[in-house]
């Protein structure tokens, strides 16, 4: 038998389900903004983090760069001279005028490339587990892993992962004992490596490396990747403030100019500006009184400025 309720029962009861269905939707909507408020905290304090990690990174480095600077700045009381017969016995032949001697061909720049290497051999910067591997082959290892790995040069800030990886990177890719076998070199051959540094980028740029098989070879693409890492990063310009004025002045000097190779070539992806790196590389040159091809340095630094004046 079917029972009619009263209309004011009836009533009541579908107000109690209207009350229990906007409980339950505004349980929902309220958990729901809960969760989203607490996403947008975490990522406020994530933001937060990284932000004060960045600045604090940044203000280590200018403290490194202070005083790397009043470093420097004392060592140019008292200029060291290069020794002649140093570079002579090294590369069998005594320093110029000039970076590259007049006989500047492939066969001649390999051939000095070859005397360093076996300069480099009669000391003990291999270490014990590489005894059986000539200091080329070991530098030939680092080319490979670091032409297979190139770093960031964009996107270098856009999190704390990137920037711990970017200043990282020589770290990653080459491991420490061959890190600290750089660094010894570094120290102990300083006197030696303008001229050095000066015969491996005119093999580089040769064209081919002198049509050398590719594992010796560094392209163009990868100049331009670690050139645009020293001139426009942090990590980069980091590294760079951490070396000797000398090898920075250098290191600079020479992504200068593999930028303008870069623009000749078109390749100039990231759109680098070379202006203010020519600028940054002269004044550092010019503040050096240490360098043999000082000179040199200086004219192809104010014709590049001539170069890309506007």
């Amino acid at each position: 038998m079917d029972y009619d309720y009263p209309p004011d029962i009836e009533s009541t009861g579908k107000k109690i389900v209207i009350t229990l269905i906007a409980f339950i939707l505004a349980a929902i909507v309220g958990f729901m903004g809960y969760r989203q408020i607490i996403k947008w905290h975490e990522q406020a304090v994530e933001s937060a983090v990284v932000e004060q990690q960045q600045k604090m990174a940044e203000r280590n480095a200018d403290l490194e760069y202070q005083i790397i600077e009043l470093r420097n700045k004392l060592a140019t009381l008292k200029p060291s001279p290069v020794a002649e017969d140093r570079i002579e016995a090294v590369f069998g032949e005594p320093p110029t005028d000039t970076p590259t001697t007049p006989d500047h061909s492939c066969d001649a720049t390999k051939q000095r490339i070859s005397y360093f290497f076996n300069y480099l051999k009669q000391n003990a910067y291999i270490d014990e587990s590489q005894v059986k591997q000539s200091p080329a082959e070991v530098y030939r290892q680092m080319v490979r892993a670091l032409a297979a790995n190139p770093p960031l040069v964009v996107d270098e800030t856009r999190d704390i992962v990137n920037l711990k990886h970017n200043i990282a990177h020589f770290y990653r890719v080459l491991k420490k004992d061959k890190i600290e076998m750089i660094k010894t070199i570094l120290a102990m051959e300083d006197d030696i490596l303008e001229r050095a540094m000066a015969d491996f980028y005119a093999y580089y740029v040769s064209g081919d490396c002198c049509k050398e098989d590719a594992e010796s070879c560094i392209s163009l693409n990868t100049l331009y990747e670690y050139a645009g890492f020293f001139t426009s990063t942090f990590a980069g310009k980091s590294y760079l403030f951490r070396r000797q004025s000398t090898i920075r002045c250098l290191m600079e000097y020479y992504a200068v100019l593999i930028l303008d190779k870069a623009n000749e070539a078109g390749i100039n992806s990231y759109g680098i500006d070379i202006r203010p790196q020519i600028d940054l590389a002269l004044d550092n040159i010019i503040n050096q009184n240490s360098l043999v091809f000082q000179n040199q340095y200086m004219d192809k630094l104010y014709g590049l400025q001539e170069k890309y004046a506007f």
